[in-house]
């Protein structure tokens, strides 16, 4: 990267990053900040269900020759393409000088991909994790055990442990005593200066923005519960989800609205429009592990803080969504799973006009820890501190 040394960082990720999803999200905006020659990506290509209308990145970006992301036996397409993904990278490493490997999870395929490079070719090893791994393979099932014979290799063999966000970085330092580097979502465009929200209207629109699924359904359940029928309230979902699979999990009403709206800016207007944030995240633990739900972070909350409104979040009190919201008072937080709790929270954002102003003053404040410039040079100093590193050991 920066400076004498400019061997390029060989990448290796699910899918390249036009794919609509919320680590694609935070890859592409990471890379955004990276010149051509500090990298190279190396993963699937999208489904054209999966694809995003983006324009092409000027990183050299090799597709892996096998089944498209998001197509249907994913869950074993993933690792069956690792062969491939290796040759193919194994070719990349020499054509571009590459300096070491960073490998991207959540997707075991593309760790063990970037795993196996490693000790084909000796380079250094890098993590990038945006989600617990082994915690959340419970079971007896192959890929539980692939995530207890993976995880600990890889760790042991990184040179650096990058993670999407302070609460997953110290979650690895008090389990396994690794002092991982906070490499949070990078934010792309200029952060805008405060503005006092406008009044709610009436009805109150509410704004969900995002994919919706099984660790936000049933605070969306009980978001309906309140607003369901009420012409005082408006809910709009940004989404690429359909009514019809919605109202099949029971989080549609018939004052609701759905649309996908795929670039940012666009995203970001049609959130100002509305007057309310909402950002759950859920209080029940029988498909996840209570370890990954208490270290994210979504994507969708630095859409919100830039579309410059308040923010209800909806989630147990000790999660480190929450206390991030609570300690920088960017955020009503209601620890309360009922309906009830949720409807007192709405009522606060309605009726505290300084309340509102406060909290899209400070989100905005707290945001700027996340400017892509500020991300890309962690990225590059640690980087930088690996290959010398390197360069010492063959010395010695």
């Amino acid at each position: 990267m920066n400076g004498p040394d400019r061997r390029p960082l060989l990448f290796t990720v699910f899918a390249l990053p036009d794919v609509a999803s919320g680590t694609g999200i935070v890859l592409r905006r990471l890379v955004e900040n990276l010149d051509p020659d500090e990298a190279v990506l190396l993963g699937r290509g999208a489904s054209r269900r999966w694809r995003l209308d983006r324009e092409p990145l000027s990183l050299p970006s090799i597709r892996v020759r096998w089944v498209s992301y998001g197509l249907r036996g994913e869950r074993f397409s993933r690792l069956t393409g690792v062969l491939p993904a290796v040759v193919q990278g194994h070719a990349a490493v020499r054509r571009h000088g590459c300096g070491a490997i960073l490998a991207m999870y959540p997707d075991e395929g593309s760790l063990l991909t970037g795993y196996l490079l490693h000790r084909i070719t000796r380079l250094p090893l890098m993590l990038y994790f945006c989600d617990l791994y082994m915690e959340e393979w419970r079971g007896d099932g192959w890929e539980s055990r692939m995530a207890r014979w993976l995880q600990p290799r890889a760790f042991r063999a990184a040179a650096r442990l990058f993670a999407v966000n302070q609460g997953l970085a110290e979650f690895y330092r008090e389990r396994y005593g690794i002092d991982a580097v906070t490499l949070p979502t990078c934010i792309n465009r200029p952060i805008p200066p405060f503005e006092p929200p406008p009044p709610p209207g009436r009805p109150l629109r509410i704004a969900y923005s995002g994919n919706v699924y099984s660790a936000r359904i049933d605070s969306l359940r009980a978001l309906v519960a309140v607003v369901g029928g009420d012409p005082a309230f408006a809910l709009h979902y940004f989404t690429p989800q359909k009514p019809e699979y919605l109202k099949s999990l029971g989080v549609w009403c018939d004052n609701a609205t759905a649309e996908f709206v795929a670039d940012e800016s666009a995203l970001i207007a049609r959130l100002r429009e509305c007057d309310v944030m909402f950002l759950p995240l859920t209080f029940s633990v029988e498909e996840h592990a209570r370890e990954q739900l208490a270290t994210c972070f979504g994507v969708k909350a630095y859409e919100y803080f830039l579309a410059g409104r308040p923010v209800l979040v909806h989630c147990p009190g000790d999660y480190f969504l929450a206390r991030f919201f609570r300690e920088r008072a960017c955020g009503v937080v209601v620890e309360d799973p009922s309906p009830q709790a949720l409807a007192a929270g709405l009522a606060r954002l309605r009726d505290g006009g300084s309340l509102r102003a406060d909290l899209v003053r400070n989100g905005l404040e707290a945001v700027r820890q996340f400017e892509g410039r500020r991300v890309a040079a962690t990225l590059r100093a640690e980087f930088a501190a690996v290959l010398r590193a390197a360069g010492e050991g063959e010395r010695t």
